[in-house]
């Protein structure tokens, strides 16, 4: 059995996004750390070093990164007034810690975790944030016909990545997750909540970083700032341009290849979500085992080795996401065509690459060839 981690080398040399040369790329900085949680899906492109390899002049960014929520939180501000700057990154830190404290299956003392302990007994108030995430995570189980489901927690928790030694779970405890694991068993009366079953426990991975990312972006704009990107870890908002004329680069890291970019493109105002089977895994007898789970079977989702969703909310482009992991090519590109100003690229666990018809394309960086590199 082994496990993969990213190797964390900086300053790797890639293909130039400018005519006529190369640029330094660096990876997120949470690849360069010994995080044993998720590792990153998208790579935000590091703007001076970039526009330096460019030959244009390097727009005011104040950046600042911190963990949260399991990862590596980065967070950018252009803008001439770098004091002002600073304190809206602190307000927009405090907010994620805020929604972190709430929504987090990790730390005992949040709603989430108390919820889960309360089981099977009375209902329970819970904070209108918490209630949002529930009620959005009820209504993709819905429309991806059970492929999200938020009351998966019983069957993430039988699953460890973050130790030195990775197993299957038993099959007989992770058929009984697996029967305690029905969104429909979540019932909400007004503000308060309760979780029908004992034993069952909510997990709000595909969607409370996304909602944490869309509120940092809207404390940032509350403090007077037009132009930022926010990244967690995969989960990405922007709002404005990094400069005049200059909408921000995103950059998709290869599922099998950490130190290269598989595609890239520009965004302004809108969000970026990526779930892939090269976050979190390990591989056991040939076979690769990762952390997005089919909530029919309480094994991995298969099929799929990254799906990259492009969309107005992080929340929600994380959530489709994983839906559309989880359903597959055929079935996530038919969702999301009905998920409305959605766009979405996805990668098969062959190297195979689909997309929708809206997904934008940069010829310098090609999805093609990539069938050899997927042999684990």
């Amino acid at each position: 059995m082994t496990n993969r981690r990213s190797p964390g080398k900086t300053g790797i040399r890639q293909r130039s996004l400018c005519k006529g040369g190369e640029f330094r790329f660096f990876p997120h900085a949470k690849s360069r750390l010994t995080w044993p949680w998720k590792l990153p899906a998208l790579a935000f492109l590091f703007l001076l070093q970039l526009l330096s390899a460019c030959g244009e002049r390097p727009p005011e960014i104040e950046r600042r990164a911190q963990f949260l929520m399991g990862t590596l939180v980065e967070i950018s501000v252009r803008g001439p007034d770098r004091a002002k700057a600073r304190d809206a990154i602190t307000l927009a830190f405090h907010e994620i810690a805020r929604i972190e404290k709430m929504m987090s299956h990790r730390l005992p003392d949040s709603e989430l975790s108390r919820l889960k302990r309360e089981a099977g007994k009375d209902y329970m108030p819970v904070s209108e944030e918490l209630l949002e995430v529930v009620r959005e995570g009820i209504r993709w189980g819905e429309l991806s016909g059970g492929a999200l489901d938020i009351a998966i927690g019983p069957v993430a928790d039988l699953w460890d990545f973050d130790e030195e030694k990775k197993q299957v779970p038993d099959a007989e405890r992770l058929k009984q997750a697996v029967e305690l694991s029905r969104y429909q068993d979540i019932q909400i009366r007004g503000r308060e909540m309760r979780l029908a079953r004992t034993g069952m426990a909510l997990n709000l991975s595909s969607l409370a970083k996304g909602f944490a990312v869309d509120r940092a972006i809207a404390v940032l704009k509350q403090q007077g700032i037009q132009n930022a990107i926010v990244n967690a870890g995969g989960d990405l908002r922007a709002a404005g341009t990094r400069g005049k004329g200059l909408l921000w680069k995103i950059g998709l890291q290869h599922p099998r290849k950490p130190q290269e970019i598989l595609e890239s493109f520009e965004i302004g105002d809108r969000a970026v979500a990526t779930s892939g089977d090269y976050q979190r895994y390990f591989i056991r007898d040939g076979v690769r085992y990762h952390h997005i789970y089919n909530p029919e079977s309480g094994m991995p989702a298969r099929g799929v080795s990254s799906v990259t969703v492009l969309g107005d909310s992080a929340m929600r482009a994380d959530a489709l996401a994983t839906a559309i992991f989880v359903l597959g090519p055929e079935k996530g590109l038919a969702l999301a065509a009905t998920a409305g100003n959605a766009e979405c690229l996805i990668v098969t666990d062959k190297g195979a690459v689909r997309r929708s018809n809206g997904f934008p394309v940069q010829p310098e960086l090609s999805a093609k060839g990539l069938a050899d590199d997927f042999r684990d």
